[in-house]
């Protein structure tokens, strides 16, 4: 059978980008974010292939404000951040925002600077506030992580004045419903809802699990192996869960530090509060010139789902230092060879994320002077992990990036040359393919009245999603398999430009269009 032309065009000029995109897989950038010294936390998946980051100065007087910036999948940040002012003084943000589905958009939560209250946040899923308030809470807690609550709202955790693990649950208005708090040592890091009900929290340490009412069912301490000086792993922080389907149980990620070494590690846990294993992923001796640790980021389950990419940042506290990365065996914790991730920005604090068919991180700069996001768009795959490369970052002679409108940004090659024994980088030139050439998908008629029509070759099981301008979630319906046609009727919705999302694990691609 003859080919078309343009389909051969079509062809060639697809796998020019594919070969490209394989060669080209990892992508970081920084901006300003306030002239005091600040710290982004956590990086939630945007709706529409971008991620969104959110952090605030810290151990700062009069801090009132909390900062949000989208960067896209390529890690550029060329889109928006907000300022959003808090009605009084807060403490430091740690990692408490989360995504909200109604309405769709974000949560956050931060504890006030003075007295027994907290305050909340939410936006759209473009940064803009739908709401803030202060509510007064019958003791003072200062929060780290946040989820919503499976009967609605969200729960938060943290700590209360005596360093024991508190909670607090708020309705869908961010109004304080209850506080609890629990005989349980430690700071509450992470809060992810557990199978079967409730939820289970890592702290300082320790990990429980509540029901849904707020009563706690369990309470366990975390076990690691010995430090390489012989001496136990005394402290832990800055845990991270990641829930594995059904009876599976969950991963635990965080840091760990014993007399003289700090090490990352790895663990599993079942939903009944059983510890199946845990590891170390790498060590460092704390007592080197700059002190040097390993700070967790947390982990993602790799493309293959019976195991767990964690990663690290390993450097000096303030200044930063190198992305690390390993492969854990869900089964049993076996593990791969530690690698590097080829970054040339060091990172300072900094959480992962897998979304968009992507490993992200996003973080804080070395020395908190900048907000930092990260891409790698091969990292998922078991077999895909880079070569290793030499990860002791110059952080004195990191190469000048290019100043854009005020903003420090820079797009970084996966893999590094070296002159006179310094890191240099490439900054690639070229066009990426838009995401929609990865399949092909119609909407007709474009503009509409009301009855909208998406044709062509789906993944089946993929998620179809219609957006307003504002991020709001208007209807989304699964797609079929193979070629196909479905239809939306969004007869009375107000006019104006509208997305069309398919969102699967291979494909995530976008269309506009138009209702008049």
């Amino acid at each position: 059978m003859k080919r078309n032309p343009n389909t051969q065009l079509f062809l060639l000029i697809a796998s020019f980008f594919a070969l490209q995109l394989q060669a080209q897989n990892v992508f970081e950038s920084t901006i300003p974010w306030h002239a005091q010294d600040h710290s982004a936390w956590k990086i939630e998946p945007q709706n529409v292939q971008n991620y969104v980051i959110m952090g605030n100065k810290f151990f700062e007087p009069n801090n009132n404000t909390l900062y949000m910036s989208e960067f896209s999948e390529f890690a550029q940040f060329n889109s928006w951040s907000r300022t959003h002012t808090a009605p009084e003084n807060i403490q430091t943000f740690w990692k408490s925002f989360c995504k909200s589905t109604s309405p769709v958009g974000y949560f956050a939560v931060a504890a006030t600077a003075s007295g027994n209250k907290v305050y909340t946040l939410t936006t759209n899923a473009t940064g803009h506030k739908f709401w803030d308030r202060v509510s007064t809470l019958p003791f003072s807690v200062q929060y780290g992580g946040v989820c919503q609550a499976t009967n609605g709202g969200y729960i938060a955790c943290g700590s209360n004045n005596s360093g024991e693990l508190a909670v607090t649950k708020f309705n869908g208005l961010g109004e304080a419903e209850w506080t609890l708090d629990y005989p349980v040592n430690g700071f509450g890091w992470a809060i992810r809802q557990a199978n079967g009900g409730g939820y289970v929290i890592a702290g300082t340490r320790s990990v429980i699990r509540i029901e849904v009412d707020g009563s706690l069912v369990w309470s366990k301490t975390l076990t690691l192996p010995i430090s390489p000086d012989g001496s136990n792993y005394t402290y832990t922080e800055f845990e991270e869960i990641l829930p594995l389907s059904g009876e599976n149980g969950f991963i635990l990620t965080g840091s760990a530090f014993s007399n003289s070494h700090s090490g990352a590690y790895t663990a599993r846990f079942s939903w009944a509060g059983t510890q199946m294993w845990s590891k170390i992923n790498e060590t460092v001796n704390t007592s080197l010139a700059g002190t040097p640790v390993c700070w967790i980021n947390n982990a993602v389950l790799s493309n293959s789902g019976n195991k767990v990419i964690t990663s690290w940042r390993n450097g000096p506290v303030s200044s930063g230092g190198a992305l690390r990365a390993q492969l854990v065996n869900i089964a049993d914790g076996a593990q791969g060879a530690v690698q590097g991730l080829g970054n040339a920005i060091p990172v300072q604090e900094a959480f992962s994320t897998r979304a968009h068919g992507r490993l992200v991180i996003g973080g804080t700069r070395g020395t908190y002077s900048q907000v930092y996001a990260y891409s790698n768009t091969q990292f998922l795959m078991d077999n895909a992990l880079p070569q290793q490369v030499d990860n002791q970052l110059d952080v004195n002679n990191i190469p000048n990036v290019p100043t854009v409108s005020g903003y420090l940004t820079s797009v970084r090659n996966a893999y590094p040359t070296y002159q006179s024994g310094k890191v240099t980088f490439d900054d690639p030139t070229m066009t990426f393919a838009s995401r929609t050439a990865y399949t092909d998908l119609t909407i007709f008629p474009n503009p509409s009245a009301g009855l909208v029509y998406v044709g062509g070759k789906m993944e089946p099981g993929a998620m179809l999603r219609i957006f307003d301008l504002t991020g709001k979630l208007i209807m989304e319906k699964q797609a079929p398999e193979g070629e196909s046609m479905l239809n939306f009727d969004l007869t009375g919705q107000p006019k104006g430009m509208y997305t069309l999302q398919m969102a699967g694990d291979r494909y995530n691609v976008t269309r506009k269009f138009i209702l008049e």
